[in-house]
């Protein structure tokens, strides 16, 4: 038996450092789970914008691990910050992912990730895979260094039988513009973005992201 899979998860906050890869894509509203209760889906028509996130978090932090994770903007029930919904999210650490499902109702499920490539803190290279099948593989190509360390904070909104669970999160990285070359499987569970362009890619260095403050 793997070690985590009887390790307790850390209490909240989180506390993770690292790096990261988001990019933004514009979808069929139709794709996507049920909104939480009293919230929408962030929209222009009938589509709505998603956000794809690959996070390398690292030693120094609350927990070590890979992640890929798909959110959806939203809005309504009396927020005043951006807040988003995790739709998938997977994690190559157990006790990422019970601490994820336990403390935030996060959807967190076990995969298995590759680093195929990080020559530097810019150029990033990987691919994951669940349940033994393809999942989705990622290469970014670095252009433009946004000057500055800028920070953002909001909340991640979850359903669970009690009702929308809210969980406030905050980060800061230096950020890199560039091009983000996403493979998705097309019979895997985020075949809905197979052959899709993002409409914009950016990568987040010397990211410290907080979870549960």
């Amino acid at each position: 038996m793997d070690p985590q899979d009887s390790a307790t998860f850390p209490n909240a906050p989180w506390h993770l450092t690292g790096s990261a890869c988001l990019s933004a894509w514009r979808v069929p509203a139709r794709v996507l789970p049920p909104v939480p209760q009293g919230l929408d889906y962030l929209r222009l028509g009938d589509t709505a914008l998603l956000i794809t996130a690959w996070a390398r978090y690292q030693p120094g932090g609350t927990l070590a691990y890979n992640e890929l994770a798909v959110a959806v903007p939203v809005r309504g029930g009396g927020l005043l910050l951006p807040a988003c919904t995790v739709t998938q999210i997977w994690v190559d650490d157990e006790r990422a992912a019970q601490g994820g499902k336990k403390l935030w109702c996060l959807p967190k499920q076990r995969g298995a990730f590759e680093i195929e490539s990080l020559e530097d803190e810019r150029t990033f290279a990987a691919r994951a895979a669940f349940d033994g099948q393809a999942l989705a593989s990622l290469r970014f190509e670095p252009a433009i260094a946004v000057p500055g360390r800028p920070s953002a904070s909001g909340f991640v909104v979850q359903c669970n039988e009690a009702g929308p669970v809210r969980t406030r999160c905050r980060g800061r990285a230096r950020l890199v513009q560039g091009r983000a070359l996403w493979d998705f499987a097309p019979a895997g569970p985020l075949g809905f973005l197979h052959g899709r362009q993002p409409l914009f890619s950016v990568r987040l260095r010397d990211l410290e992201a907080s979870f549960g403050v």
